[in-house]
């Protein structure tokens, strides 16, 4: 089979679904983690770290890609949210 175009999507896709992540929660605090044998290759392509691909070859620094976490226009839209909220 040859390829006849590349596929532009983007990486890690399938981690984000339930298969691989949990949520807990409480009156206080909500959390959204990896779990099981990726939560260690998640941990180091979100924050840049350095890792080994396979078991004979050097470190490697990764560079840091965010899986997880709010963008920017996220924020704003909770802030705003918790804004409209308190004026009530």
């Amino acid at each position: 089979r040859s390829k006849k175009g590349r596929i532009k999507r983007e990486m890690f896709t399938r981690l984000r679904t339930n298969r691989f992540m949990k949520a807990k929660g409480s009156d206080s605090a909500a959390v959204v983690e990896f779990t099981g044998r990726v939560q260690r290759m998640a941990r180091v392509h979100q924050y840049g770290l350095k890792d080994r691909p396979n078991r004979h070859s050097r470190d490697v620094q990764y560079a840091a890609r965010p899986l997880l976490g709010f963008t920017r226009d996220d924020e704003q839209m909770i802030e705003d949210i918790i804004i409209r909220h308190l004026g009530k």
